[in-house]
């Protein structure tokens, strides 16, 4: 604690210095070592939670007031800008490559497919979990450890400033923005305004750096003139480019071949849909931009894994349940959509979906092209939760959909759903993060590990 102490400029007093391994921000989950961060939101403040997280082991505070501490504490005037110092102390002693990873959909999961292609080529540290803000970030940097050779970061984007600050304390010399999309689009107004925020992290790439990008879509020229470091491009036409995917519902994996600067890469991902071969395809343009072995990169990959809630597949009484309930957009949304269309089933094709939150003014734009999607792709059945779904309703209305249509005030009603399966049946299950629908299994009793 003495040395956080001097790098931020302070002094602890005799006698109470404590060695820190880690650093927690939520009291409910701080672990034995951790210096706790007293956070204050705008519905908790952390300084009431001291002495929870001390019982749980922590054994430090940093604070923003001085309070009654049963630890060490080290009062400090910006919690946030503390963190960031710490963060800068540990990243400028790493030698090593640090990829940082945004986009409107799919980080976390090129996160997760890039950290397993970079451990054919040496040990790496990524960010877990929700860990992709300004608190998230400093918390992995306390987990580098000198065996380390890469550090795969996930960054996340309220608005503007936010990627450029991240990538001011984590300095990055790989930078990977996976689709410019709608998410968040409530906060920042447009479209246009999404990709300039995350821009912010091209322009934080060094000359000698990497930018790995989209090759196609609206604003790839414009990611592309972000840079200032040499690009690799993933898509059609890319350095990195999918020949052909199949998706294994399964074994809960898509089969890939790519190719790559022309080079032919096959083998499998995990994750289920065509976008995971694109997904795949930004991991490997991270390998081909840092000149490493491609076919051991793909080996690697397909050692991966996905977190949970993101599109995996249960069985439950002969029917099959395709989860992707830890967020929802309209781009994913209808990628899921698709998915389900494909999907080789026997039975009936049916979707619950659950309301996308921070669309702010396309809220209605945007729930009713889901709406109509669905329509097109003959569903079954549409059973829709939450207060913005109606819309989506009346899209599907609009656009002649014939299968059945429900409203559900919340997760736990539309577990009716499931009384009505079928062996051969595909039930899609899908909303933001917010809406929970997780409850919609818990309440239908489906047993899962995802």
């Amino acid at each position: 604690m003495s040395q956080i102490a001097s790098v931020l400029g302070g002094s602890l007093g005799v006698g109470i210095d404590r060695e820190v391994t880690g650093i927690s921000v939520d009291s409910r989950t701080a672990n034995p070592g951790d210096l706790f961060c007293a956070i204050v939101g705008e519905a908790m403040d952390g300084h009431d939670f001291i002495g929870d997280a001390a019982a749980r082991g922590a054994v430090a505070a940093m604070v923003s007031r001085d309070v009654e501490s049963p630890v060490p504490k080290l009062v400090v005037k910006d919690i946030s800008a503390a963190l960031a110092s710490i963060a800068t102390h540990i990243r400028d002693r790493f030698e090593g490559v640090v990829v940082a990873v945004t986009g409107s959909v799919g980080k976390t999961t090129v996160k997760e497919l890039i950290s397993a292609a970079l451990s054919s080529a040496g040990p790496v540290l990524k960010s877990i979990g929700n860990q992709n803000t300004e608190y998230g970030l400093p918390m992995t940097w306390m987990r580098l450890e000198e065996q380390h050779k890469f550090v795969v970061l996930e960054m996340g984007m309220r608005g503007r400033g936010q990627i450029a600050h991240l990538a001011l304390f984590s300095k990055p010399t790989v930078g990977v923005v996976t689709v410019i999309g709608t998410s968040h689009i409530g906060e920042l107004g447009n479209v246009r305004a999404i990709a300039e925020a995350k821009s912010e992290l091209l322009q934080a790439i060094p000359n000698d750096g990497i930018a790995v990008i989209p090759s196609g879509g609206e604003f790839s020229d414009f990611l592309r003139k972000a840079a200032r470091c040499p690009v690799v491009t993933f898509g059609e036409g890319g350095d990195v480019s999918v020949v052909d995917s199949r998706t294994d519902f399964s074994e809960n994996r898509t089969e890939i071949s790519l190719e790559a600067r022309g080079e032919r890469l096959s083998g499998s991902v995990p994750g289920l849909g065509s976008h995971q071969a694109q997904n795949a395809a930004a991991a490997i343009g991270v390998c081909v931009g840092l000149g490493l072995p491609l076919h051991d990169a793909m080996g690697s990959m397909s050692l991966g894994d996905i977190p949970g809630y993101r599109m995996k597949a249960v069985e439950f009484n002969g029917a099959t349940i395709l989860i992707d309930v830890y967020n929802s957009s309209p781009e994913s949304c209808m990628e899921a959509l698709q998915n389900l269309a494909l999907a080789p089933s026997t039975g009936q094709r049916i979707a619950i979906l659950g309301d996308m939150l921070e669309l702010g003014d396309y809220t209605e734009e945007a729930h009713r092209r889901i709406g109509a999607e669905a329509a097109r792709l003959n569903l079954d059945r549409l059973s829709l939760v939450g207060r913005a779904v109606h819309w989506a309703r009346d899209g599907a209305i609009d656009e002649g959909f014939e299968g059945r249509l429900d409203l559900y005030g919340s997760a736990e009603e539309a577990a009716r759903v499931f009384a009505r399966l079928e062996p051969g049946d595909f039930l899609l299950i899908k909303g933001s993060r917010g809406m929970a629908l997780e409850k919609t299994l818990e309440a239908a009793g489906v047993k899962t590990d995802v």
